[in-house]
């Protein structure tokens, strides 16, 4: 995990000071390490810390040069036996060792459709000296970030924003719009960053750059959920646990072992197991090392004694992290200013302690159990399915094994029958709720502070709406899934997390996450991912005898719940930071995107009551504040004055034309 950039000038070739500027904007994704190549119109530059050069990580800090194209890669490619295998059935020689000389090869061998033959976290930057064209892809899992713009008569490419806007003729003007969707937890724009003139490519999209005109387009969608397969379960089981144990060893550093960001949960759990069974086939008895947060007794995310079922079922260490040790805003003011965004993850302190805990371990590299929640259960949307197909006795079943029996009227509408309402009836709704929105699954509550007139103006609403994922007919539960692979969201928090760790000298791997798991996960029935009570039934049997049988029961009450945690550090710890922050005259506001009194008794309300969807939007119009003040001062001055009547002038002009 590095930071890479790519300048492709129109006329002339590129100034070795802006080369220069754009590689050192990258920041924290290196400048231990750098490496830049320049040809004609078009230079690349690779930047990293001295820990990523080491075998098995990053590499050389070099750009890959041959004679056809000049590669930069940020990318920990796995399966490389077998992507080596396609190449030379392809007839393509390898022409070195690092990831950058593999995509390069790949380039050669398939085009502008090399990506979809890399499996792992990657974004890249090739050169085509003939075809005078830059090429950019991202994997769909959307760890290493790539960033674009047209800067006067040059692309620029970068791993950051910030680096991007180093290019003197980048424009900085703010997108408004994509601040207020920040601010009010909206994430499903693919494309669009708080900055104009910079567009982010999205996770699993591939790129071509040639003179002044971009292309991108998806080059991995996720096969459709199915409903039935012909493979027996049991044999189903035994497929998936070599899919797992296999991608955990494609994940494995080229010395030493991994860290585990481990929950009692079955998602991080199941990485550890069949993690250890590949370290136990490979004979040298070396164990995983586990890292997890310890969490208060009787707090719903305790999984404290389950955790340490495992690792005492392999015999594996564990270092143990005390949650409320760990602050949810640490420095705020100071951590805003070095976001290239607003956004921030409401966990961002308690990822970075684990990062920091798999150093003092003595590990590079850290596993966690991203992909389980989406890949091997579903909500209980599936009983919309059995409503609108007409499956009423199995929907009475379900509704009894799951003990809703005696739950009500509103508990069925909302699971069996509100997801299959469509967006015209669920607006309706609102009119017969005194303007209450009547959700569609999957949608989060909408900030009621937020400024009615920006919002139209604007099309906040709207243009969330149309850059989700579409529901076109079908099951509901498949959807979910697809949902959960798609939206824009996911790849973006991705990540953040793994910056957050690369920043304490990490790098973050997901081997459930991991293309051949999906692809398999998703050739699998719905009721293996929920039936009755159960969850999670393929994945539990998968690991069976690789984690302790007490571990993978059933669980009758939801354990993990890290909620209270957020609650009460932003109810208790931070609030009076928080109330300080909201009672300033607030930058938002100025630039007319929320109502500062109705913010300010959200908040009040949130601190006497509670209320997690609540709390979180409060925490995501909390940092857009913070970011706004940093970047636009903390006082009513010039630049303040200049980005309220840009506000003022495109509410006008989208009044004008709407």
């Amino acid at each position: 995990m590095s930071g890479i950039v790519g300048l492709f000038s129109t006329p002339g070739s590129v100034p070795d000071t802006i080369l220069r500027a754009v590689l050192e904007g990258v920041g924290a994704r290196g400048g231990e390490s750098a490496g830049t190549w320049r040809e004609g119109p078009a230079a690349l530059g690779v930047s990293r810390f001295a820990w990523e050069t080491a075998p098995g990580l990053a590499g050389p800090a070099e750009v890959a040069d041959e004679p056809e194209l000049a590669v930069a890669a940020d990318a920990s490619l796995y399966y490389r036996d077998d992507l080596r295998r396609s190449l030379a059935a392809a007839g393509v020689p390898i022409r070195g060792d690092t990831a950058a000389h593999l995509i390069a090869a790949a380039y050669r061998a398939w085009g502008e459709r090399c990506a979809e033959q890399l499996e792992g976290d990657f974004a890249f930057v090739v050169w085509d000296k003939r075809a005078r064209r830059a090429f950019c892809a991202r994997d769909f899992g959307g760890k290493r970030p790539l960033f674009y713009a047209h800067a006067a008569d040059a692309w620029v490419v970068a791993s950051t924003i910030g680096a991007v806007l180093a290019h003197p003729g980048c424009p900085r003007e703010l997108n408004l719009a994509a601040v207020a969707a920040d601010a009010a937890g909206l994430f499903a724009s693919e494309a669009e960053t708080v900055y104009r003139a910079v567009s982010v490519l999205p996770g699993g999209y591939s790129l071509i750059l040639a003179g002044g005109e971009a292309r991108a387009w998806r080059h991995w969608m996720p096969p459709p959920a199915r409903e039935r397969s012909t493979v027996p379960f049991a044999a189903a089981a035994e497929e998936l646990r070599a899919l797992l144990i296999a991608a955990t060893r494609a994940r494995m550093p080229a010395s030493g072992t991994p860290c585990v960001w481990l929950s009692g949960g079955w998602d991080s759990t199941a990485v550890f197991g069949t993690g250890e069974q590949g370290l136990r086939e490979r004979g040298d008895g070396s164990h995983l090392r586990a890292v997890s947060l310890s969490f208060p007794p009787g707090d719903p995310g305790r999984e404290d004694e389950l955790i340490q079922s495992v690792v005492d079922h392999w015999g594996s260490p564990v270092r143990w992290i005390e949650i409320d040790e760990i602050p949810v805003l640490a420095e705020p003011q100071l951590r805003a200013a070095a976001r290239d965004e607003p956004f921030a993850h409401a966990f961002e302190m308690p990822n970075r302690a684990l990062a920091a805990a798999t150093r003092a371990a003595g590990s590079r590299v850290a596993w966690d159990g991203v992909g389980g929640d989406q890949l091997f259960q579903v909500s209980n949307v599936y009983l919309a399915d059995l409503l609108r197909t007409g499956r009423w006795r199995s929907l009475a079943r379900e509704w009894k094994a799951k003990g809703l029996a005696g739950s009500g009227a509103r508990t069925f509408f909302r699971w069996a029958v509100q997801p299959n309402l469509p967006p015209p009836l669920l607006s309706a709704a609102a009119l017969l709720r005194g303007g209450r929105p009547l959700l569609g699954h999957l949608e989060r509550p909408f900030p009621t502070w937020m400024k009615a007139d920006f919002v139209r103006a604007h099309g906040l609403v709207e243009r969330d709406r149309i850059h989700t994922p579409p529901l076109r007919g079908g099951s509901r539960a498949a959807y979910e899934t697809h949902w959960y692979l798609t939206h824009p969201y996911f790849p973006r928090v991705f990540g953040v997390v793994a910056d957050l760790a690369l920043r304490e000298g990490v790098e973050l791997r997901s081997p459930l996450y991991d293309r051949r798991v999906i692809e398999f996960a998703l050739s699998r029935p719905r009721n293996e991912r929920a039936e009755g009570p159960e969850t999670k039934r393929l994945l539990r049997h998968a690991v069976r005898g690789l984690l302790p049988d007490s571990l993978l029961a059933p669980r009758t009450v939801r354990t993990g719940v890290s909620g209270g945690y957020l609650d009460r550090s932003l109810r208790s710890r931070h609030a009076e930071l928080i109330e300080h922050t909201l009672a300033a005259p607030l930058r938002l506001a100025e630039l007319g995107m929320v109502d500062a009194d109705a913010l300010r008794r959200g908040w009040r309300h949130y601190r006497q009551r509670g209320g997690g969807a609540l709390g979180v939007n409060v925490f995501f119009a909390l940092q857009a504040e913070l970011w706004l003040r940093a970047r636009l001062g903390n006082d009513s001055g010039t630049h303040m004055r200049d980005a309220a009547a840009q506000a003022s002038l495109n509410l006008s002009t989208s009044a004008a034309h709407p």
